[in-house]
């Protein structure tokens, strides 16, 4: 057994490879935002990653560097496997193939950023793929959430009113995030009190989690 990189009553998580670590195979529900493929060379015109070529992820202080496993869908699909069939919420590009769940809707979420990501048709938004299972948390048939990134933790790290929205949404049971980045999910999550367990590979990230939660403060403005 791994032992816990940070855990308290709600939250653990685990540094290392989620394909090597499986604690997070024993929660209950998926919501995580995988390395997905984003660098890889489209086969279309001169469009050259998902969301950005590599080098303009590498802002030269460790916190915009290249996403490991990002270079491919392989490391997401493999993790996938692992999950099965169980109730799942995964981001990805609709720009890049599908991750391999029984999609029962999409979602959108509207970077709102103009000129992000560059290329002639300014990219700002990622596909959410949710299995069944996930309820609407209003009567709202809205499936654009728009919310700025929050990249002062991570490239790519995802709004915590944005994770907040989502996990809310999950059915019951505990939370699993293998990719869990900035910790957002996690944080969300323990906002909520809802018991999650994460895996990071960097451990740089790691340490965001305590230093977050410590704060004691959540900022859940920006989401439309």
């Amino acid at each position: 057994m791994t032992a816990p990189y940070y855990q308290d009553d709600l939250v653990t998580l685990y540094h290392g490879d989620c394909l090597e670590i499986t604690e997070w195979l024993q929660a209950d529900v998926l919501v995580t935002d995988p390395p997905y493929g984003s660098q890889m060379i489209s086969t279309v015109g001169a469009h050259k990653g998902g969301y950005g070529r590599r080098y303009l992820h590498d802002k030269g202080d460790g916190m915009g560097a290249s996403i490991a496993g990002d270079d491919s869908s392989e490391t997401r699909d493999k993790a996938l496997a692992m999950w099965g069939d169980r109730p799942a919420l995964v981001f990805g590009s609709p720009r890049l193939p599908d991750p391999p769940i029984k999609v029962a809707d999409r979602l959108v979420w509207d970077k709102r950023r103009p000129g992000m990501n560059g290329g002639p048709w300014r990219y700002r938004h990622e596909s959410i793929y949710v299995t069944a299972g996930f309820v609407r948390t209003s009567d709202a048939a809205v499936s654009i959430l728009s919310a700025f990134p929050e990249q002062s933790y991570h490239i790519h790290g995802k709004p915590l009113a944005l994770m907040t929205t989502l996990v809310e949404a999950a059915p019951p049971g505990v939370i699993a995030d293998p990719f869990a980045g900035s910790c957002t999910t996690l944080v969300a999550a323990h906002h909520l009190g809802r018991k999650a367990v994460g895996v990071e590979l960097n451990e740089r990230y790691c340490g965001l989690l305590a230093q977050r939660l410590a704060q004691q403060t959540f900022d859940f403005g920006g989401l439309a």
